[in-house]
């Protein structure tokens, strides 16, 4: 069977302008300009088809870089996911439980939009000063971000320290560019499979992080004793704990990361957004990423939210430990098919046609929360086959990411705007970050409240997200030849 991923190809006559190598020696993906009409074909269709040839050595050293790098990131920001509901009751920013939807999408969408505000001038920037640079402002702003919100007293100061690591931080575009520059089209499916999978890791471990370290004198009352000042910030070691590893990383970017984007590209003029947009491919591919990740951020904010809220009041009641149990069983989860299927899937589906399934898994995904609630009364045995089969279905639909960033990169009009892209799509994701969480929450919110079938406006309202979801991929299908 030929294989059928998917890659940009020219279709006039003008001949392609080649990447430069990439610093590790490694030949990065084909650039084309703004004004070739873009077509995604099969790989079996163009002569130098990637599996034609052998595919390259993935570059081990600056690849595990990378993913360390994006490994930490969301640590420092999904690690207070597991408390932060509870964190707002007990600083009395919230009477009780039921009200906390409404103040944890707020912090979360903090982050958002100070990132929104910046992250596309830093993927900007990285085109001119370099990649290296920008990682490394990112990774101390991860840090001291963390570290400030483990000693917030306050719904004023928590906001703060989240919009810290927003604003400073545009890692996320940056890493995308750096692994399109070092791989080429024989080995980016690979290489990108273990973005997202560094990315499960990195929530797996949040997870554990702020589910089982808050409240220390709870469970080592010696080191408390010992650090008294534990007492007074309970959720302080979880933070400090998740402040490490991007410090970390950042110390090993500083002695280890080769610069990846060519001396001889800094002195090139910046890319022209304009003239990305006005690209009918790029525009919609940033339409249907900006959807994706408006559906999985919905997700991953209301799943916290979902499992915290009281039994009663349409959630399922869980605990801290068991709220960061099962975002560890989705983070594991993400890793196995990320790990084992996706670049198999890649090469016998293809690209396009592949996100689409994925995407499809947003709908029945979300509608398996009110279905698990509905359960509850059958025991706590159909609970967690619930929440199992829950985050099953969105671990192989996280998939889709990895599926847009080989498109995205690929989409890249030149070398020289890897960069602006990547920071427009970060942009737009940011976007989603600000919509997503507080009006997801907000809503979840409201309908717990209400009687019969108002109840159901949230189920509603994200089913109507995932249908926009898949509509937005199908487009996408417009830009492949069969």
């Amino acid at each position: 069977m030929a294989d059928e991923t998917t890659r940009l190809v020219r279709t006039d006559s003008k001949p392609a302008v080649p990447y430069v190598e990439a610093a590790d020696g490694a030949a990065a993906a084909p650039a084309l300009d703004v004004d070739s009409n873009l077509d995604l074909a099969t790989a079996a269709d163009a002569d130098e088809s990637p599996s034609a040839r052998p595919p390259t050595p993935l570059p081990g050293l600056q690849l595990f870089i990378v993913l360390f790098v994006r490994l930490t990131e969301p640590i420092g920001f999904a690690v207070i996911f597991p408390f932060i509901n509870q964190e707002l009751v007990e600083l009395g920013v919230v009477a009780d439980a039921t009200q906390t939807g409404f103040y944890a999408g707020v912090i979360e969408s903090t982050f958002a939009l100070a990132e929104l505000l910046t992250v596309f001038y830093w993927g900007s920037l990285s085109d001119r000063i370099g990649r290296r640079p920008v990682l490394l402002i990112g990774c101390a702003a991860s840090a001291v971000s963390a570290t400030c919100f483990g000693l917030s007293k306050s719904f004023t100061t928590l906001l703060v320290a989240r919009a810290i690591n927003g604003l400073a931080n545009g890692n996320v575009a940056v890493l995308k560019s750096v692994i399109g520059e070092i791989t080429d089209e024989t080995n980016q499916a690979r290489a990108f499979s273990f973005f997202p999978l560094a990315l499960a890791i990195g929530n797996i471990l949040a997870s554990l992080i702020g589910g089982y370290l808050p409240h220390p004198a709870r469970y080592a009352p010696r080191l408390v004793a010992v650090l008294p000042f534990l007492a007074d910030y309970p959720y302080f070691l979880p933070c400090f704990a998740a402040a490490l590893f991007p410090l970390t990383s950042g110390v090993l970017a500083w002695m280890l990361l080769r610069e990846s984007l060519p001396a001889d590209l800094h002195a090139e003029p910046a890319a022209d957004v304009r003239a990305m947009l006005a690209d009918a491919h790029v525009r919609a591919l940033l339409v249907s990423f900006t959807a994706l990740s408006l559906a999985a951020i919905a997700l991953g904010s209301l799943l916290p939210l979902f499992l915290f809220t009281p039994l009663a009041a349409g959630g399922l009641g869980f605990s801290e430990a068991q709220i960061g149990t099962a975002l560890s069983v989705r983070g594991a989860a993400t890793i196995a098919v990320q790990l084992f299927a996706f670049p198999r899937l890649v090469r016998q589906v293809g690209t396009v046609r592949l996100f689409n399934v994925l995407v499809a898994l947003y709908l029945p995904t979300f509608l398996g929360l009110p279905l698990t609630h509905a359960l509850a009364p059958l025991g706590s045995a159909w609970i967690w086959a619930g929440v199992t089969a829950v985050v099953a279905l969105a671990s192989v639909g996280n998939m889709a990411f990895a599926c847009n960033l080989i498109l995205t990169n690929n989409a890249a009009p030149s070398r020289r705007s890897l960069g602006a892209l990547n920071g427009l799509a970060a942009a737009l994701a940011s976007l989603s970050r600000v919509i997503g969480p507080a009006s997801t929450n907000a809503l979840f919110a409201y309908s717990i409240e209400q009687r019969p079938p108002a109840n159901m406006a949230v189920w509603v309202a994200l089913s109507a997200l995932a249908v926009a979801c898949l509509w937005s991929g199908l487009r996408l299908r417009r830009f492949e030849k069969s």
